[in-house]
C-alpha cells in the first residue's frame, strides 16, 4: 500500500490516535468506520483520493495563536507566504504574528538560518 507513506495518512493516523476511535474519525469524514479502518489496516483496494482529499481538508488544521482558532494548513501558509496584505491592517497584523509562530518553518525561532 503505497498511501501509507503520503502525509494525509500520517494525519489520518494522528486524528484516530488523539480520538480514540476510528468511529469518531469516521463521523467526521463522512465515511464508514469500516472504510477507515481498511484504509488504515490494509487492504483497502479502492482509489484512496477522496479519502485523503476529506482527511486533509477536515483534519489537517493548525491552531493559530493570532486567530485563536484551527485553521487548515494551507490557510497557514497563505498567510505567512502570500503577499503582504499592506491594504488591511488586520491581517497585516497576523502577518506579524506569523514571524513567530511555530507552525512557520522560516520564521526566526525555526530557521536554522546563519543570520551573518
Amino acid at each position: 500500500m503505497s498511501y501509507k507513506n503520503e502525509p494525509w495518512f500520517k494525519v489520518l493516523l494522528d486524528a484516530v490516535a488523539t480520538a480514540g476511535s476510528k468511529k469518531a474519525v469516521s463521523e467526521k469524514l463522512g465515511i464508514s468506520r469500516s472504510q477507515v479502518s481498511s484504509v488504515i489496516n490494509g487492504p483497502y483496494k479502492a482509489d484512496t483520493k477522496h479519502i485523503a482529499a476529506k482527511v486533509m481538508a477536515l483534519l489537517d488544521r493548525w491552531h493559530c495563536p493570532y486567530l485563536g482558532t484551527d485553521i487548515t494548513a494551507e490557510e497557514c501558509l497563505s498567510t505567512h507566504s502570500g503577499q503582504t496584505p499592506s491594504h488591511d491592517p488586520m491581517r497585516l497584523a497576523h502577518r506579524r504574528m506569523c514571524r513567530t509562530c511555530n507552525h512557520n518553518t522560516e520564521n526566526e525561532i525555526n530557521s536554522n538560518k546563519n543570520p551573518l
